[in-house]
């Protein structure tokens, strides 16, 4: 007996150092939020082996705890699922910032029965820990429902799986995980915010030159590969130096925002939206053809008369000057120096394009 148990023993250390040292590659290997959480979320539940577990993350406004990954039976039907600040195992164990490992939920007046009702799912065992920051502030929870036994019952229909209840044990080990966890998220998602800031225009919150000028060649090769063709508007805003020399900086600030919130809501999630510098904008429009392009740019033009009409900015009123121009293959290394003539025939023209 001392034998099998020292042998236990030996291989439950041993399965403890595995998988800190899995975890320990996963958190070092990437630098994307949801890489490292879907792929901490396997190893946990390849070690665990329970029925249901999530990942859930704490909004900073409201509280609410998002299941950022959840994983097990119908998993998928929390995907818009939130909890209230506070509520079930995870809302208790957020507000406290303490790990906890319940061996009945049906004993426990924290557990909410919301998730079970939603799944159709029968909670027994629960342990939950939560996701530490370097400020030692939560974030968020990782949470394991219903641990599947090692032996499993066995039917003509196959295994079925049963459950124990998790342990102080298991609690120990996913408290030092959920620390881990934590902190390289953080880590995570500060470097995607720098990325994120380095491609964003800061005044009107569009991409700015940079992401633009990387999409634009990521689209130049796709038209050259696939043959497909492109469009480009190339826009500026009418007048912009003498509203700013009238009216102020401020105020030439103000339209192009109000420009920039109008191209936003004109384009599809497939376009390229960017501010091109100064008081150009471009929209490119994959897979497209000009009567694409100048479908967009008569919405656009409809929304600036609706926003001049309802007086957007006090004393000003505003206009955009669109150049559109598609191609293939043939004449795609042209696209911008083509679109920008179009533009400045627009404008020396003076016509509604």
């Amino acid at each position: 007996m001392n034998i099998n148990t020292t042998n236990a023993d030996a291989k439950s250390i041993q399965d403890q150092a595995n998988i800190f040292c899995n975890i320990g590659r996963i958190l070092t290997s990437s630098l994307i939020p949801s890489e490292v959480f879907q792929r901490v979320m396997t190893v946990i539940g390849e070690y665990f082996s329970p029925r249901n577990w999530s990942l859930l993350l704490m909004e900073e406004k409201t509280g609410r705890l998002k299941f950022e990954i959840a994983m097990g039976v119908d998993s998928s039907k929390l995907k818009n699922f939130y909890l209230e600040p506070g509520e079930g195992i995870a809302g208790w164990v957020c507000f406290n910032g303490k790990p906890l490992v319940v061996e009945d939920v049906l004993k426990d007046p924290r557990f909410s029965p919301r998730v079970d009702q939603l799944l159709g799912f029968t909670t027994r065992s629960v342990v939950c820990v939560p996701l530490l920051n370097g400020n030692n502030r939560v974030v968020g929870a990782i949470e394991l429902i219903n641990k599947i036994a090692p032996s499993s019952m066995t039917s003509g229909e196959g295994t079925i799986p049963t459950s124990t209840a998790f342990t102080e044990r298991d609690m120990a080990i996913l408290s030092s995980i959920g620390v881990f966890t934590g902190i390289a998220a953080e880590n995570a998602f500060l470097h995607q915010k720098v990325s994120e800031l380095a491609s964003i225009d800061s005044l009107t919150g569009l991409n700015n030159r940079h992401y633009f000028n990387e999409q634009f060649y990521l689209e130049v090769e796709r038209v050259k590969r696939y043959g497909q063709s492109i469009c480009l508007l190339m826009m500026d805003v009418d007048g912009l130096k003498a509203i700013n020399d009238y009216h102020g900086h401020m105020t030439g600030d103000k339209v192009l925002c109000a420009v920039a919130n109008i191209l936003k809501s004109s384009v599809r999630e497939s376009d390229v939206l960017a501010r091109f510098g100064g008081d150009e904008f471009v929209i490119l429009i994959p897979m497209a053809d000009k009567s694409r392009g100048i479908e967009l740019s008569k919405r656009i033009h409809k929304l600036i008369h609706q926003g001049n009409e309802k007086t957007l900015i006090p004393g000003v009123k505003l206009g955009l000057s669109i150049g559109i121009y598609a191609c293939g293959p043939e004449n795609v290394d042209n696209l911008i120096t083509m679109a920008d003539q179009e533009l400045y025939q627009c404008k020396n023209l003076r016509k509604t394009c």
